[in-house]
């Protein structure tokens, strides 16, 4: 979804408000987004990243 949206770890993780660490966790499959997170992604992934921006 990232990198569809064409934009670096640090800026999504800005949108999202997290850690680029974090966003890294969820690419490799080691965590999973949850809660407030999990939410915004649904709408990235609906709506594109303007939607949250």
């Amino acid at each position: 979804m990232r990198k569809a949206a064409g934009v670096s770890q640090a800026v999504f993780a800005c949108y999202l408000n997290v850690s680029v660490g974090l966003i890294s966790q969820w690419e490799r499959g080691e965590k999973r987004p949850q809660g407030p997170s999990l939410k915004l992604l649904n709408i990235v992934k609906k709506k594109g990243l303007d939607a949250i921006a």
